[in-house]
């Protein structure tokens, strides 16, 4: 049945790494992008019979309006933080970002202490290039593209994450 309460709006918070990303700007997107691939007869041509699924992408873009070095160590994703001041970057070809994974949290912020909307990524990762402009007129932005991937120690059908409440 309907219900208009189930009719939502509101911005959310980011939480990685157990570290609140502060304000956003412009809003937070999920997005959950299945690839399948058709499973054929010869007796029914080119018309699918089924489909398989070959893998799962959930990308989370984030747009921190606070510029921060904290910030700026989460959005470079190989990036050391070896202050509240600094951070250092720059590592050899070939470093792999599966250890750099952690849990993202989307929370909705008129939700209070009620976690029935949340979204969890277990272990996931910045994954596109990080661009801040530098202008007079325009907050100066942090865009993160964060993508989950597999977490090996969660069963099939929940290794990349969950929506709702994580409790319950």
């Amino acid at each position: 049945m309907s219900d208009t309460a189930n009719i939502k709006i509101g911005a959310c918070t980011v939480n990685y790494k157990s570290v609140d990303l502060g304000h956003t700007w412009g809003g937070v997107t999920f997005s959950y992008e299945p690839e399948y691939v058709d499973i054929t007869a010869d007796q029914y041509g080119n018309t699918p019979v089924d489909k398989a699924l070959l893998g799962e992408v959930v990308t989370v873009v984030a747009r921190l309006n606070e510029s921060t070095v904290v910030n700026f160590s989460k959005a470079i994703p190989l990036s050391t933080l070896t202050s509240t001041t600094k951070t250092t970057f720059g590592k050899d070809a070939g470093a792999r970002l599966g250890t750099t994974g952690g849990i993202l949290i989307l929370h909705p912020i008129v939700n209070g202490a009620s976690k029935a909307d949340d979204i969890i990524l277990y272990k996931a990762v910045v994954s596109e290039a990080v661009e801040v402009e530098y202008t007079n007129e325009d907050e100066r932005i942090i865009e993160v593209t964060f993508t989950a991937l597999v977490d090996t120690t969660k069963a099939t059908g929940s290794y990349l994450g969950l929506i709702g409440d994580s409790a319950s």
